[in-house]
């Protein structure tokens, strides 16, 4: 695992340049789940502030939490930016979790995690992602019961929960009609105004904080653009074998958090491979975990623990990108593998996916039939056609 950033001046200018990246995707947070609602007439001034409330209790929370701690053992945590871990907990968690759950998940995801875990800079897993995993886990009927992840605007206006839940609950891999129409078009996906965590919905906010980022070397590029590239070509494969437009692939990738995991998640400076080699590979088996938990089980966090997962594999990725660097044929052998997979996976989904084929008719021969069986016919269509209108 890379080691943690040792110049405090440059990792205090990188978490500046992640406030900035973050602050379009907090406006956007208000002005969707807060300002709008308000404005339709669907909530009180509680309520349209209450998106702005609902970030700050976690990034407080873990604050609090950590200088609580530090006083309880007498150990001095220093720079350990825990108000970044609350900040991502509370955009990535449903807007209807109860206050009290949230705070709890800022004290699992500060203490047991990032404290426990040797503090600053040796946690293992993304602080955030395990606050999110425990409340998900625990509490998930009670988010369910309180609202979900719709805002109150939401809540009177779309039938339906987000747009990966929907996908889940249609028949086969669904059409544009049940996948995208019950939210408009897939530009409403893109920009972000549909049902999702509190700020994680808007893919085109996602991409400029990505580019943003990347410009001033936050994160590491390879990482999101491999993870992207991986899920987006193995839906292309499942969705162009089954008669389905580019829409499909692109809807993958819009929907479930996947772009803002792939950004800010999956990029975390201290859970994420430090090689190039380790990062190409660490995004490339995300992408394929994503795809199978998505398509190939029940479980619904499909980004948070594809993420989760290879946090714990980071290591390892480094070794091999280590020994790459001077011996590429170390590296080719988990390259060959994954390409299997990709390959596997989208001929494997194809095909469990796959329509029946029509039943071939055998052409009949043209035999007189009486006249009396052709009335008899032709009174059952019209008594067909009747119970059918009706």
């Amino acid at each position: 695992m890379g080691p943690f950033i040792k110049d405090n001046n440059r990792t205090q200018k990188m978490m500046n340049h992640l406030l900035i990246a973050l602050t379009p995707i907090i406006l956007f947070a208000f002005l969707k789940n807060g300002l709008l609602p308000y404005k339709k007439g669907y909530t009180n001034i509680y309520g349209m502030i209450y998106p702005l409330i609902f970030i700050l209790v976690p990034t407080i929370s873990t604050f609090l939490f950590e200088i609580i701690f530090g006083l309880i053992t007498r150990k001095k945590i220093k720079d350990s930016y825990s108000t970044i871990s609350g900040l991502f907990l509370g955009l990535i968690l449903p807007l209807n979790t109860p206050l009290p759950i949230v705070i709890l998940g800022a004290l699992i995801s500060s203490i047991i995690e990032k404290i426990i875990f040797r503090v600053s800079g040796k946690n293992i897993l993304n602080p955030a992602l395990v606050g999110r995993l425990f409340i998900i886990t625990i509490f998930a009927a009670t988010i369910t019961s309180n609202g979900g992840y719709l805002n109150p605007h939401e809540i009177n206006t779309i039938t339906t929960s987000t747009p990966l839940t929907n996908a889940s609950l249609v028949d086969g891999l669904g059409t544009y009609e049940t996948l995208v129409k019950p939210y408009g078009r897939l530009l409403n996906i893109f920009i972000g105004n549909v049902p999702g965590a509190v700020g994680e919905t808007s893919v085109l906010l996602c991409l400029l904080a990505f580019i943003y980022l990347t410009y001033f070397k936050v994160i590491k590029w390879k990482i999101p653009v491999t993870y992207i590239l991986t899920v987006f070509a193995i839906t292309y494969v499942i969705g162009g074998s089954n008669d389905l437009g580019i829409w499909y692939p692109l809807f993958q990738i819009f929907t479930g958090g996947l772009m803002f995991g792939a950004v800010f998640m999956a990029t975390d400076p201290v859970t994420s491979p430090t090689t190039p080699i380790g990062q190409i590979l660490y995004g490339i088996f995300l992408g394929i975990l994503t795809v199978i938990f998505r398509y190939l089980t029940p479980f619904p966090e499909a980004t948070m623990v594809s993420i989760l997962i290879m946090n714990m594999l980071v290591m390892v990725l480094d070794n091999i990108g280590s020994i790459g660097r001077f011996n590429f044929k170390i590296a080719l052998m988990p390259f060959i593998i994954a390409w299997v997979l990709i390959i596997g996976l989208g001929l494997g989904i194809s095909m469990k996916y796959a329509k029946p084929e029509e039943p071939f008719e055998v052409e009949k021969r043209d035999e007189k039939i009486p006249e009396s069986i052709h009335e008899n016919q032709a009174e059952y269509t019209i008594e067909e056609s009747i119970l059918i209108n009706e």
